[in-house]
Formats: structure tokens, C-alpha cells, sequence
């Protein structure tokens, strides 16, 4: 499943409001993410934002504010993503092969012989 991305394409500006249309699946507490996100995040030369279904609105917006405003909202959008998705596992430990029963040279041995991998690559 694709995280919710603005699709610029669909950017449309109408008597000074901007909307642009969200794509991907918006999954359970993502508006509530964004909204939140909004009211934390000052804004700049622009209006109040707002999601309304599938669709940012932008309730003005001034020329030579288009760079800002679009940091602006994928910012909101990357926010609202990452509160949403899910943990990723963590990895899994190296298996170390120490035992109890090599004797200390030998592990040292083995950890100074990895090092000639490091500097192959």
C-alpha cells in the first residue's frame, strides 16, 4: 500500500485557493495525524490549510509562495505518513559465533582477520 502522496498535477489555484489532490490509501488516524501536524507547524504567506476528502486546500495563497507553500504541505504529508505507518522490526543481531569455549586468541584472531574485508571492498 502506497502512503497518501500530493499529486501536483491535479494543483489547481481558483480566485487565490490552492487544492491539490491527495493519491494512495489515507489509512485509519492519518487525517487526524495531518491536522494535528497543521496546527503545530507555522505556516507562511498563505491561508488556512485544510483536508477535505482526498484533497489539501490551501485557502490562500500569494505569489512567489509556491516553493514555501510546497515544502510546506509535503512536510505535512511526510509527518502525517510517518506517524501512521507502522514500527519497523527490528533487526535481527549478527549471530556471533563466540563461544565459550575458544579461547580468547582465537577470537581475537577471527576479529582482526574481518577487518581485511573492510578494506577490500
Amino acid at each position: 500500500m502506497a502512503d497518501p502522496a500530493l499529486n501536483w498535477a491535479t494543483a489547481e489555484v481558483k480566485g487565490g485557493k490552492l487544492t491539490v489532490d491527495l493519491e494512495g490509501k489515507i489509512a485509519s488516524g492519518w487525517k487526524d495525524s495531518f491536522e494535528t501536524t497543521v496546527r503545530l507547524l507555522p505556516g507562511g504567506d498563505w491561508g488556512k490549510v485544510q483536508l477535505k476528502k482526498h484533497t489539501v486546500r490551501v485557502s490562500h495563497v500569494t505569489p512567489g509562495s509556491e516553493e514555501k507553500l510546497r515544502h510546506h504541505l509535503e512536510s505535512l504529508v511526510d509527518q502525517a505518513n510517518a506517524a501512521v505507518r507502522p514500527p519497523e522490526p527490528e533487526p535481527e543481531p549478527e549471530a556471533h559465533e563466540d563461544k565459550e569455549d575458544d579461547p580468547p586468541d582465537a577470537r581475537m584472531t577471527e576479529s582482526f582477520r574481518a577487518f581485511a574485508q573492510d578494506t577490500e571492498s
